[in-house]
């Protein structure tokens, strides 16, 4: 899986220790951005350990670079939980998401490789797949991903390309599934694949001005259809509250 670690110091005295973190840590990613660690749920060393079959050591370390990379946050006294983005968290993190991602369709335009460019031929033939079952939203979002990894990695300039792959993972963290409408993610897929479609033609074209007025438009679009899921799970979650309260 992908990722960097930021600002986390880590002493180890051999290779051996180093691996099971990594281990570790990858392991536990893998959990949150399969949304098998649920956001808002909070995480405990000690079960986390026994889950994995692991000292509570490794767990604590990859929880701290987990926490670096903005996929778990700690709250006073309480712990570690698995990060909830609200509606207005994800208005900042998309606008910074845009700048890197039409930057990197600039640049992919005018610098992708011809291997890079039969990675975005292939996608075509995928989304062309998905446009005919708009149902799989799993699938869809994989593919979603694949294209702005691919973005990045064709605009040729590797730590864009990272920060990209950095972004992706707390975006991911953010689409929990169970909370799509059907009919709304229909809606909405149909936009996705028309979107990407025009914009992997502009990149393949060479069109750097096209390819970053098709990314501006398709991040605003991603930002709000994800915030308006994140407010109607958050009226949801408010209104089953008031509603056991007393």
């Amino acid at each position: 899986m992908r990722g960097a670690v930021y600002g986390v110091r880590i002493v180890v005295t051999s290779k051996k220790p180093r691996s099971m973190i990594d281990s570790v840590y990858g392991r536990l990613r893998d959990l949150i951005l399969s949304n098998e660690l649920r956001p808002g749920q909070k995480l405990v060393d000690r079960d986390l350990a026994r889950q994995l079959g692991v000292s509570r050591t490794p767990v604590r370390e990859a929880l701290g670079r987990l926490t670096m990379m903005g996929l778990i946050e700690t709250q006073s006294g309480r712990g570690y939980f698995v990060r909830q983005y609200t509606a207005e968290q994800i208005f900042d993190l998309y606008e910074f998401r845009k700048i890197l991602e039409i930057n990197a369709s600039r640049l992919a335009a005018k610098k992708a490789k011809t291997s890079h460019l039969r990675k975005f031929e292939d996608v075509l033939i995928k989304l062309e797949t998905l446009a005919g079952n708009p149902t799989n939203l799993v699938k869809t979002v994989e593919v979603d991903f694949e294209i702005h990894g691919l973005i990045g990695l064709a605009s040729g300039n590797e730590s864009l390309h990272q920060a990209i792959l950095n972004m992706l993972d707390k975006v991911m963290c953010t689409v929990w599934v169970n909370w799509v409408d059907a009919a709304s993610s229909d809606r909405a897929g149909v936009a996705s694949y028309s979107e990407h479609q025009g914009l992997i033609e502009r990149i393949i074209e060479g069109d750097a001005d096209g390819a970053a007025e098709i990314m501006d438009a398709h991040i605003d679009n991603a930002r709000d259809e994800l915030a308006n899921t994140l407010r109607a799970r958050d009226d949801l979650r408010r209104f089953v509250l008031e509603g056991a309260a007393p």
